[in-house]
């Protein structure tokens, strides 16, 4: 979300507890290696939706982090939503490289490049449950939220657009990186060890 009037305006359909939300994530260095928050990615808590049941404690352990380092509380609703869930690679350092019809090869990045990176590892893993003959997943939101050890924690950089206030990403859950970048192999497994 962006800042306007002097609070935040969450961003939808992001902010809405029935989707799972993705933000970004860029390379701490120059190379591929630790990630953290990317300064430009969305994130925060919504003033529509209420807290769901599944994320409660997640979004409240982050309030309660000291490290977390929250913007004015003015500037934000305490009681909404909080996302994204989840993050992926999306910065603009190390852009995702696409063939662009007769314009070659492009740059790609932002949350539109990392959003399609998680569906593309769920859609591995619901595949990989059809042949076992297990249904797909359906809504992603518990599962992620039961199994934050399947994902890679960011816990450095904020989404504050170059700006005096944003959201820190943080150990576990938080309103930069959601709970982090996923790891193909642990979803993998602890997606395979449910009905």
């Amino acid at each position: 979300g962006g800042l306007g009037g002097g609070y935040f305006k969450p961003d939808f359909p992001a902010a809405s507890p029935y989707i799972t939300a993705v933000g970004g994530t860029n390379f701490e260095g120059k190379g591929i290696g630790p990630e953290s928050a990317w300064n430009n990615g969305g994130g925060g808590f919504s003033n529509t939706f209420g807290i769901p049941a599944y994320q409660a404690s997640a979004v409240q352990a982050y309030k309660d982090s000291p490290d977390a380092n929250l913007p004015p509380q003015r500037m934000w609703n305490d009681t909404g939503r909080g996302y994204p869930d989840v993050a992926a690679l999306g910065g603009t350092k190390t852009p995702y490289c696409v063939r662009a019809g007769i314009l070659g090869f492009q740059g790609v990045a932002g949350t539109s490049a990392s959003s399609p990176v998680v569906a593309g590892v769920f859609a591995l893993v619901n595949a990989k449950r059809l042949e076992a003959g297990k249904p797909p997943m359906g809504f992603l939101n518990p599962f992620i939220y039961k199994n934050p050890s399947a994902f890679q924690d960011v816990r450095s950089g904020r989404n504050d657009a170059g700006t005096r206030y944003g959201f820190s990403a943080v150990e576990g859950w938080d309103a930069a990186t959601g709970h982090g970048t996923p790891d193909y192999e642990r979803i993998a497994k602890a997606a395979m060890a449910i009905g």
